[in-house]
């Protein structure tokens, strides 16, 4: 499965970069591992996922919103457009999820520090696809 250009820029940009390494994550500041204790970490990375998830649905459904209210288009091309969004939402998330399950755990060197590693990925690339359907999708 190819990834597209520009979603590769918004994934270099959330783990690489000088600026990257100052700033917190989303997930960093949705759940402190240095303020929080393991367990409460626990809870808060499941709890920050859900609602990661469930920003990342209505952003998808507005972006939608966003097609049909799009003037000077016919609805063949209105529905294709959605159709295609739709695609590539799935195709996405389902990058998503084998990166954030395979892959950085890894990354993480497998240690609990900082809490799941999977659960804080699941919730920076859903910050980061969010952000970018709101900017393409006002």
């Amino acid at each position: 499965m190819r990834i597209p250009f520009a979603a590769a820029l918004v994934v270099s940009a959330l783990v690489a970069g000088p600026a990257a390494a100052e700033d917190a994550r989303p997930s960093q500041l949705a759940c402190d591992a240095g303020k929080i204790g393991a367990r409460d970490l626990a809870e808060c990375l499941r709890a920050s996922a859900v609602h990661a998830d469930a920003e990342l649905a209505a952003a998808v459904e507005a972006a939608t919103k966003s097609i049909d209210s799009r003037q000077g288009l016919l609805s063949s091309q209105k529905s294709r457009w959605r159709r295609s969004l739709t695609e590539a939402q799935a195709q996405w998330v389902s990058w998503r999820d084998q990166e954030c399950q395979d892959v950085a755990p890894f990354e993480a060197g497998m240690t609990a520090k900082g809490g799941d590693p999977r659960l804080s990925c699941i919730i920076d690339y859903d910050a980061a696809r969010v952000a970018s359907l709101k900017a393409r999708y006002p």
